[in-house]
């Protein structure tokens, strides 16, 4: 008897914007990968992703973008925690590297425009936001995507 080989009828199908990512497993791989600077800072970074949560866009570009910004964060900063979270707001999620090392934190960044281009390329914003005196908050905007 003939040997045959029987494919899936329905493809997989990649979204305009890429594939989707487990973003809980991405910012793990580059918290590691910042450990070394991190503790050098004697700072360290929580993964505060739900692990169920995905993102469509191209997967370089995001680890490139929020990889940026996450060490941006830790070179800016000392003695602080580094929270790495997400929030759900209408047709957006934002991730939100926040710190509460606000002084050190304020004075020596900025936002570089490649960052930017790169948040922008795959449809996304990042902005600043501060709560009170102690609070330094990045904010990643992206455009939810259906699956």
């Amino acid at each position: 008897m003939k040997n045959q080989s029987y494919q899936s009828l329905t493809p997989a199908v990649p979204s305009i914007a890429g594939n989707a990512t487990s973003l809980y497993q991405l910012v793990n791989k580059l918290q590691l990968s910042l450990l070394s600077q991190a503790s050098v800072k004697k700072s360290f970074i929580i993964n505060g992703i739900d692990k169920s949560v995905a993102v469509f866009a191209e997967e370089n570009t995001l680890a490139y973008v929020i990889g940026s910004l996450l060490s941006n964060a830790v070179q800016s900063t000392s003695n602080c925690c580094i929270r790495v979270e997400t929030v759900s707001i209408a047709d957006q999620l934002q991730i939100r590297i926040r710190n509460n090392s606000a002084f050190v934190y304020s004075s020596h960044m900025h936002i570089p425009g490649n960052f930017v281009d790169a948040a922008n390329k795959i449809g996304g914003n990042i902005g600043l936001e501060t709560e009170g005196d102690n609070v330094i908050t990045l904010v990643f905007s992206l455009a939810k995507k259906a699956a």
